[in-house]
């Protein structure tokens, strides 16, 4: 493996209305030549990515900076790290403003319309976090009919939801932070959201939340990187590196490396 390179970090405002062009992101000549690779997320997604204030500037943290290192150490470019909400991400993308997404991003029929994946990295499943001590009034999915359900704005989960469940009132939040802060102040009975992730929020959320025993598995090929369409020699180059990690184990250490230190 390369040295590891400085990562550079950007803080991009939320852009909710952002229009989706058909320029296409840099290619991978484009990128080493320019020598840094733009990686957009959503760094709300703990342990995925997550911000943490040192010395008073930003430092990104999490599974998905590790895998975007390791990609820009591979292709010998800087990583440069682009924060922005997760509904702008593939409007972002497809405007040429970022080269590539990896925040926590399930492949979905809809996105592959847009964009292309690589091969996935993790496979996900969800749970739903109930007001505390609620949990014995959901015992099946009908149960949240006529509740209020707090989902990601354009995630999986609120795909699901939206798809299967048209008797739920579904209340889309921009941010995960804020889906946490809902079901606390009781905006929401309920949040649905990446198993992952949710176990994350329960250390600093526990007192507010219980999380329940129902999975939600999606019909999806897992998370992955995001990448324009027509970008075979980037995308190439993306799932060799990813298809190694797994195999040689450094996608199992970045996980457990990461579990932990989001948990501390």
């Amino acid at each position: 493996m390369k040295p590891l390179k400085k990562i550079i970090l950007t803080m991009t405002a939320i852009t909710l209305t952002a229009p989706i062009a058909t320029t296409h992101a840099a290619t991978l000549q484009e990128i080493q030549d320019k020598g840094e690779i733009v990686i957009g997320m959503n760094a709300e997604f703990a342990p995925f990515e997550w911000v943490v204030m040192v010395d008073g500037q930003p430092e990104y943290q999490g599974i998905d900076i590790d895998l975007a290192q390791l990609i820009a150490d591979e292709l010998d470019v800087e990583l440069v790290i682009d924060n922005r909400s997760f509904d702008g991400l593939i409007p972002a993308l497809n405007s040429k403003r970022i080269d590539a997404i990896i925040s926590g991003m399930s492949y979905t029929e809809e996105r592959a319309e847009q964009v292309d994946f690589s091969v996935p990295y993790y496979n996900s499943q969800s749970r739903f976090a109930v007001q505390k001590d609620t949990e014995a009034d959901y015992s099946t999915l009908e149960d949240f009919n006529g509740k209020r359900v707090g989902a990601l704005r354009a995630s999986v989960q609120e795909t699901y939801l939206r798809d299967n469940y048209p008797d739920i009132e579904i209340v889309s939040i921009p941010a995960n932070g804020d889906l946490l802060e809902s079901l606390k102040a009781n905006k929401v009975d309920a949040i649905l959201m990446d198993e992952i992730t949710l176990y994350q929020f329960e250390t600093n959320y526990g007192d507010s939340m219980t999380i329940t025993d129902l999975v939600v598995t999606f019909e999806s090929d897992g998370i992955a990187v995001a990448m324009t369409k027509d970008n075979e020699g980037l995308t190439e180059e993306v799932n060799g590196i990813i298809e190694q990690a797994l195999e040689d184990g450094t996608i199992d250490q970045i996980f457990e490396d990461n579990i932990e230190k989001a948990q501390q």
